[in-house]
């Protein structure tokens, strides 16, 4: 194995400033506005960016306090983690923080990896949910804020569950 350090053949192309011409560290030109962005402008018609409004919740004070509670299948208290619901989620994106529910690591790891059927499971996941919330409003601890990702998180849920229980 060759190791020497690696010389070029042909020196670099210079500049007009006598400095090797690169694209590092340089900015592009500031762009004035086009005939179209104007004629937008003067018509009125040009919307303000708006951020969007975040769809899921995500509140590190409001997993600590989900971990906090008992352990809702083995009643431990103190060895909870805040578990999130297997619904509406995707690759490597959690549920929303609102539909998260506490779980011993033992009961956390058989409600994620075992074979309960999807049913059953989802089924569970409302109950733990709705007993989590009522837990927490009860402790002070359910904000409004995340009051309105719950509703906007929790119908789908609702809606999966009671297809479910009409199909039977």
């Amino acid at each position: 194995m060759k190791r020497s350090e690696f010389v070029r053949k042909t020196p670099m192309a210079r500049g007009s400033a006598g400095m090797a011409r690169s694209t590092i560290g340089r900015k592009a030109a500031p762009r004035s506005k086009g005939l179209g962005q104007m004629l937008a402008e003067m018509l009125g018609l040009v919307r303000k960016a708006v951020p969007k409004e975040p769809t899921l919740l995500r509140s590190e004070k409001h997993r600590r306090n989900v971990a906090a509670l008992p352990c809702l299948v083995t009643g431990l208290i103190g060895f909870s983690q805040c578990a999130h619901a297997n619904f509406s989620k995707g690759l490597s994106i959690k549920a929303c923080d609102s539909l998260s529910f506490p779980l011993s690591p033992a009961a956390h790891e058989l409600h994620d990896r075992s074979g309960i059927n999807r049913e059953e499971r989802r089924r569970l996941e409302l109950v733990y949910v709705d007993r989590t919330r009522a837990e927490l409003i009860a402790r002070n601890q359910w904000t409004p804020e995340i009051e309105a990702f719950y509703q906007r998180a929790i119908e789908p849920m609702k809606q999966a569950v009671g297809v479910l229980r009409a199909s039977e």
